[in-house]
């Protein structure tokens, strides 16, 4: 379920209200949801205290705007609770399942007629997990010079491999370049997220040295993708085996599920939101302390292998700008995630970046409780509480006014990244340049530069203890915050000169609980033949350039 931030709602116009919310006394309503069935409505949404009443239904909120919300129900018993809450659903869409299934169909029929789209892959269906997955492969295959593929160290719970792709100039000698990390796939059943994912890859490889732009910015710095973090989610949702699974496969906190205990239509509620599993803020407002909540936070933070994953992809390399994709509520959200986090240090040019971004799209962005809801143990919180990145969730659109859906006609992914037809002038390509071009711009990130000799490798490493929020307790007590002890460490080879110059995170690193920033220090190691030789300490500030001088080592 999708919770609504009340304190946004409450700025809802009064405009619609004289429109009814609940029924008559004596009215007798057609029922709407059916068993065996997923129904997708529509209630109107007038203040903020129905908004309260509505996430107090723990129903699958799919989207929440001005005087409206859509939400999906799984059979009469969610309608009965929606309407007993004083709701008056309108149907948009009486068989989401059917409806998709039409979709696929017709999306199939397309790519054996050999139709293409305006996509840089000219695609007309969703990708599955197989497909990706060898893509990847024939993407690095490609472009050898480019494209560097790598495994996550972790596999998901069913035992997958977890892929993703670094993509730059000389890309085996990059490990210099401030990194842009595009992520897709949290959410099983956002299945866009996949796709624009990949095809940003794509048409970044594809226009190298056509386009000066694209040219400059894999000169400059790194595309870092990792189109499904949740493998075993995306292929239970993909396959239809549980086409509306939002979650992980965790069926049993502390215990390895089976495929069949996924795919069981009895567990369909439990799993871990993978997007409430990050360490720092964990188990914060907006993140679910029952297995069944959708947005359950798991046993303990980090306690999701494919979590595990994304801490060691962003502690691992000099990530600047990040983008966590999702779907369908058009907006673009940063930290902080939820009302215990401080208002940023530096908030004017992280949020001069989010307007920026979100200006190709024409979606509202600024942080999560202001613009949509609360969230704890998020993608953003962690990158920017233990890097300083400035890091996004895109709430893509796919769908339309009348029926928002996770995973719609294909037509409106390719619109949407295109900024064509029903998306005329948003546009996530441009959206996911403008990142890039923040992951590259020197005065949003920091630089070492010194001297040292030819042949070595430079490491920077910062140890630190993360704290996850205060614990909500089921019983409604609150615990001790958690302690979440974190390295971020990264190296690179220097190349033959006497001088290097390395585009790293700033060593002051944000407060989470106060305005402030914490003056650390990178530790800054020269080593040869596998010995460290030389270690300095660097103080570098976002937009400052700090020395270091490496010789002897």
């Amino acid at each position: 379920m999708r919770r609504p931030k009340i304190a946004a709602i409450a700025a809802f116009t009064v405009a619609v209200a004289g429109l009814v919310t609940a029924p008559a006394a004596n009215a007798q309503p057609s029922p709407l949801a059916a068993d065996g069935k997923v129904t997708l409505v529509r209630v109107e949404v007038t203040d903020a205290g129905q908004a309260e009443r509505l996430a107090g239904t723990d129903l699958d909120i799919m989207t929440i705007r001005p005087g409206r919300a859509q939400l999906l129900l799984y059979g009469p018993s969610d309608e009965r609770r929606l309407r007993t809450a004083g709701f008056v659903p309108t149907l948009l869409v009486a068989d989401v399942a059917a409806a998709n299934r039409r979709a696929r169909a017709a999306e199939d029929a397309q790519a054996v007629r050999g139709e293409r789209s305006g996509l840089p892959t000219g695609r007309v269906t969703y990708r599955t997990l197989s497909e990706t997955n060898d893509e990847l492969r024939r993407i690095a295959a490609r472009y050898p010079d480019r494209v560097r593929r790598f495994k996550l160290p972790h596999k998901s719970l069913l035992g997958t491999d977890v892929y993703g792709l670094e993509i730059s100039n000389r890309v085996h000698a990059s490990g210099h370049k401030p990194s842009f990390l595009l992520t897709g796939m949290h959410h099983s059943r956002e299945w866009p997220t996949v796709d624009l994912t990949m095809e940003f890859a794509w048409d970044m490889l594809k226009n190298d040295y056509r386009d000066r732009r694209v040219t400059s910015l894999l000169d400059r710095a790194k595309l870092v993708v990792v189109p499904i973090v949740n493998p075993d989610g995306y292929e239970m949702s993909r396959s239809l085996v549980q086409e509306q699974k939002r979650k992980n496969c965790r069926v049993e906190d502390g215990k390895v599920p089976t495929r069949e205990q996924c795919a069981d239509p009895a567990n369909f509620a439990k799993g871990v939101d993978l997007n409430r599993n990050y360490g720092a803020f964990w188990g914060g407002p907006g993140a679910g302390f029952s297995t069944t909540t959708s947005n359950y936070r798991g046993a303990a933070p980090f306690s999701e292998p494919e979590i595990q994953n994304m801490r060691a992809l962003l502690t691992s390399r000099q990530i600047t700008v990040a983008i966590s994709n999702h779907t369908p509520d058009a907006r673009v959200l940063r930290a902080p995630s939820a009302p215990n986090e401080p208002t940023p240090a530096e908030e004017a040019a992280y949020d001069a970046l989010g307007r920026k971004i979100a200006g190709h799209t024409g979606w509202q962005t600024g942080p999560w409780p202001e613009v949509y809801y609360d969230a704890s143990g998020t993608t953003e919180e962690m990158a920017f509480y233990s890097s300083g990145t400035f890091a996004f969730t895109f709430e893509n659109t796919p769908g339309h006014e009348g029926a928002y859906l996770f995973h719609p006609e294909y037509k409106y992914v390719v619109d949407q990244y295109l900024g064509t037809g029903i998306y005329k002038g948003s546009n996530v390509r441009e959206a996911f340049l403008a990142a890039f071009e923040g992951a590259a711009d020197r005065s949003l990130h920091s630089v070492i530069r010194g001297k040292a000799p030819a042949g070595r490798t430079l490491t920077i490493t910062k140890p630190f203890t993360l704290d996850s929020s205060a614990v909500r307790n089921p019983d409604g007590t609150t615990g001790p915050a958690l302690p979440v002890p974190t390295t971020v460490t990264s190296s690179m080879f220097h190349f033959p000169g006497g001088r290097f110059s390395w585009d790293v995170n700033p060593s002051l690193r944000p407060s989470q609980y106060e305005s402030v920033l914490l003056p650390e220090s990178w530790t800054l190691t020269c080593s040869a033949f596998g010995k460290v030789r030389k270690t300095v300490t660097v103080s570098v500030a976002r937009g400052q350039t700090a020395e270091a001088d490496l010789r002897g080592c």
